[in-house]
């Protein structure tokens, strides 16, 4: 394919990529030296890595956005460093968002191949853990490191640091990689040459249809969880066209995820060409890495309206506002140029501050290492998170009408009614024993831990979850938070006295 060939999209959404030079020279070397068998079949290997590096993502991300207390003050009561706490809450979450998306239209992709996307057992760990195909090193860090291994940590500087390698931008002279790879577009780049070989044709993404690929109507770029004020507000204030005296919540909330930020029609695509294939990718990597191809901007910006800022920018920006990014600038000497990192952000966040809104959660924490009453209780939370996986993997198997019912059902109530408010609940339980207590001068408390938990067959997992709430029911028995866990398991479990679903879908007939 040459760059003569290009995909049309319509206005105002991001153009199709290109193929760089590097891209055009390994097409044409798979051209000429592979065969249809071998590309096809490396093509769905690493369309199910590239789904093992978004999943491997997600967890990194909740969990230190989970350790962020978003302030509960009233507006016109909020302290700089609650707003920088709902800032980077926000901000954290809107990238968790778009990597869900990103994994999704990895699946969409596969499935639409004829291959089953596989998400449940995969995420990565133990924790620090190296992304999958990653190289081992990658880019020197503030304490002169360059091994590439990420932990379940707090919000620190240190590991948004972290985050600044995950999300670290391509280079438009970098050569595609599969394996190996420094930067996430490198491997979406060889997954895009694959595709556009001789030996892949349209009929290939035909094998799964797009009515039971994840539809675009289950996806929003924004939620409860991703929004954030910016400033100080009157909690009484009407917003227009009302009118008020006082600066409203709405006029100081921000929406850091842009509807127009993806190429293509809409942000979740369903695929059944090449070019939808193309289209797909091209999202994932302007939202991530946010290398502004393929004009070569400088912006670090991923959409037309310039509104929503690239992960690696995100982060960068949300670093830039601590107190340490201003007082040591040599950190940013092994950034690249392009985007430019940001000048120091005002108002600073001291360490003080930001121990004020931040949980003291251990760092790569185990269930094994939890006392023995709490470990039911984070069987339960990993329970919850691989079921969720589960459920992902049933949705190709539902068709578009069942769809929806299934999410609002499913997937939301797993996200918002039992993950959210048992991680909430988790946060405010002190370790006191064990490898993970802290003194009484800085206690340290209980925090997910995001495992591969066995829930045996896709067929018996709701039952397996069933028996880990029972459990987590028996082993808080006679604690203060035993009426939240016993609630929070019955609406993931328990049918509803008139019969009705209160509970998660059990997916078994599907499977």
């Amino acid at each position: 394919m040459t760059n003569d060939e290009k995909f049309i999209v319509a206005p105002p959404q991001d153009p199709a990529t290109w193929l760089t030079p590097a891209e055009l020279a390994l097409v044409a070397d798979l051209d000429l030296n592979s065969n249809r068998d071998d590309v096809l079949a490396r093509l769905k290997g690493d369309l199910q890595g590239a789904i093992e590096v978004e999943l491997a993502t997600i967890p990194i991300y909740l969990y230190s956005y989970y350790s962020v207390k978003r302030t509960e003050k009233t507006g016109e009561n909020i302290r700089p460093c609650d707003l920088y706490a709902n800032k980077a809450g926000g901000m954290i979450m809107s990238v968790a968002i778009e990597e869900m998306l990103h994994m999704t239209l990895s699946c969409n992709i596969l499935y639409s191949l004829g291959v089953q996307p596989q998400l449940y057992k995969k995420a990565p760990g133990p924790y620090p853990t190296g992304l999958p195909y990653h190289k081992k090193t990658g880019p020197v860090g503030p304490d002169g490191s360059d091994k590439v291994l990420i932990p379940l940590s707090k919000l620190s500087y240190e590991q948004l640091w972290h985050f600044l390698q995950i999300e670290y931008p391509e280079t438009a002279d970098a050569w595609p990689e599969d394996r190996n790879w420094q930067t996430i577009g490198q491997f979406y780049s060889y997954i895009r040459c694959l595709v556009c070989t001789k030996f892949i044709t349209d009929d290939d993404f035909t094998a799964g249809s797009k009515n039971t690929q994840v539809q675009s109507d289950n996806y929003s770029p924004n939620c409860v969880n991703s929004i954030y004020p910016d400033d100080r507000f009157d909690p009484w204030a009407m917003p227009p066209p009302n009118g008020s005296s006082g600066q409203s919540a709405a006029a100081v909330a921000q929406y850091p995820n842009s509807p127009d930020s993806h190429a293509g029609l809409v942000e979740l695509l369903t695929v059944d060409t090449k070019s939808l294939a193309l289209l797909a990718m091209d999202t994932i990597c302007d939202q991530g890495e946010g290398y502004a191809r393929p004009w070569g901007a400088a912006e670090p910006t991923d959409d037309p309206s310039k509104s929503e800022f690239s992960h690696y920018f995100k982060f960068l920006r949300l670093q830039a506002q601590m107190e340490e990014y201003g007082l040591n600038p040599s950190h940013q000497e092994g950034l690249p140029a392009n985007p430019k990192a940001p000048d120091a952000i005002s108002p600073a966040v001291s360490q003080t501050e930001l121990d004020e809104v931040i949980v003291n959660f251990p760092d790569n924490p185990i269930t094994a290492c939890y006392p023995p009453d709490l470990q039911p209780i984070s069987d339960f939370c990993n329970g919850v998170f691989q079921y969720m996986l589960i459920m992902t993997e049933t949705v190709y198997k539902l068709p578009p009408e069942e769809q929806k019912l299934f999410f609002n059902i499913g997937m939301h109530r797993s996200m918002i009614w039992v993950l959210d408010p048992l991680i909430d609940m988790m946060r405010d339980i002190e370790i006191t024993e064990g490898p993970y207590a802290g003194p009484s001068t800085a206690p340290v408390f209980m925090a997910p831990t995001f495992e591969n938990i066995n829930l045996g067959t896709r067929k018996t997992a709701f039952s397996a979850l069933v028996g880990l709430g029972k459990a987590a029911v028996a082993a808080s028995a006679d604690k203060s938070y035993a009426s939240s866990v016993t609630g929070l398991v019955a609406t993931a479990t328990t049918a509803k006295s008139d019969g009705q679903s209160m509970h998660l879908p059990d997916v078994s007939p599907y499977w």
